[in-house]
C-alpha cells in the first residue's frame, strides 16, 4: 500500500532509513542540499516488489525521475562496521 507524506519534513538521508526500516521511499532532495543528503520523504510503501514498481512509476511520472527511490534499511546489531585485524599466515 502507498502512503503519501502529508506533512514533510526535512531529514538526512541516513535518518530516512531509520525511519522507514524495511519500507521503499521516494526522498525528494532539498534543493540547496548539493549533496542530495537532505531532503523529505513524499511517498512511502511496503517492501514488496508491488509498491516498489508503483513508486517507480510516481517518480517517472510526477517527479520526472528526478527523486530518489530507495529501501530503506537500517544497519542491525550483528553489523559491525570499521577495520578489522586481519592476520597474516606464515609457513613454518
Amino acid at each position: 500500500m502507498i502512503t503519501e507524506v502529508k506533512e514533510k519534513r526535512v531529514i538526512s538521508i541516513r535518518d530516512v532509513d531509520f525511519e522507514y526500516d524495511g519500507r521503499w521511499v521516494i526522498f525528494e532532495s532539498e534543493p540547496s542540499s548539493t549533496s542530495g543528503g537532505r531532503g523529505c520523504v513524499t511517498f512511502y510503501g511496503d517492501g514488496t516488489k508491488k509498491d516498489r514498481a508503483a513508486l517507480h512509476d510516481i517518480v517517472v511520472d510526477r517527479y520526472k525521475g528526478q527523486a530518489l527511490l530507495k529501501f530503506a534499511y537500517a544497519p542491525k546489531e550483528d553489523v559491525i562496521y570499521g577495520m578489522y585485524d586481519v592476520g597474516v599466515a606464515n609457513r613454518v
